[in-house]
């Protein structure tokens, strides 16, 4: 699936067409991850896991400040984006609070997690690096990975095309390792934000990027980047949970039972709110 913005900067009827196949892409995991005859306010804790939250009403958020549409953080320091959906229901249903520690990057966070400096990171995907540090919850935010070139690009049709050429890859994101071990004749080139390494291949910089169709799609469109075109998906997804320092099991615990609560519907309601508000 090739994905082009037209010259009049209006979304074409291929990419609204991947617009809604993304859209029944991330409804559609949905029921893969909920617990569909979980009740969402019967979490079933054991008295440990009551007694932690009782003494840990308020908990320590590590986010990326910069990654929306999934999240961020505006000028005031609020958590946005679909993961702040997520997290706000969570933190309803828990009956805790989970602060946003202020941070400039995903790089900062990074470093924040690995010197103990959250209770929580709020998404991300499991990797054998980042499980030095933390523990892992079950996913709950699933996304296929695009490769996205410029659209006159008529030689690269998938990512072992792009061997021997120059790819933007998002530093911190976890392609990076698996590119190394699958395509190791692709040259990375770390780049700050899914933007940038946006911006740089359609200025001709790079040959691709690579990133999840949610945020590939609605940075392009917001960008504006008429000249660059989504070559379907790879074998890589994203699949986004929340993060604790590792010895916390406890707390893993009970954010387990808490996304295994989460219905069909709230997954659908969640994510077709923000991608409708996104994409209108």
């Amino acid at each position: 699936m090739k994905i082009r913005i037209p010259r009049d900067g209006r979304p074409s009827c291929s990419l609204r067409f991947a617009r809604a196949a993304a859209t029944a892409i991330l409804l559609a995991a949905a029921a893969i991850v909920s617990g569909a005859e979980a009740e969402p306010d019967t979490l079933r804790l054991t008295p440990t896991e009551q007694d932690y939250l009782r003494d840990h009403a308020v908990l320590r958020m590590c986010v990326d400040p910069d990654w929306m549409p999934y999240e961020g953080l505006d000028a005031e320091g609020r958590h946005v984006g679909l993961v702040a959906e997520y997290m706000g229901l969570l933190q309803q249903r828990l009956g805790i609070s989970l602060r946003p520690v202020p941070v400039q990057s995903w790089t900062e966070t990074q470093q924040f997690y690995r010197t103990g400096q959250c209770d929580v990171v709020s998404a991300l995907n499991e990797s054998a690096e980042r499980s030095q540090y933390l523990a892992f919850s079950e996913p709950y935010i699933r996304s296929p990975a695009v490769l996205v070139v410029a659209a006159e690009d008529q030689a690269i049709k998938n990512l072992a095309d792009v061997n021997g050429h120059a790819l933007a890859m998002v530093e911190g994101y976890i392609y990076a390792a698996k590119l190394r071990q699958d395509y190791p004749g692709i040259r990375l080139v770390y780049v700050a934000s899914m933007e940038q390494g946006l911006q740089q291949v359609a200025a001709g910089e790079f040959a691709a990027t690579l990133g999840p169709l949610y945020l590939v799609a609605e940075s392009i469109q917001r960008l504006g980047l008429r000249n660059l075109k989504m070559i379907g998906s790879t074998e890589y997804r994203d699949q986004l949970r929340i993060g604790v320092p590792k010895d916390n099991l406890v707390l893993l615990d009970i954010l387990n039972k808490a996304i295994a609560g989460l219905t069909p519907e709230d997954h659908s309601r969640l994510k077709r709110m923000r991608l409708e508000s996104e994409w209108r």
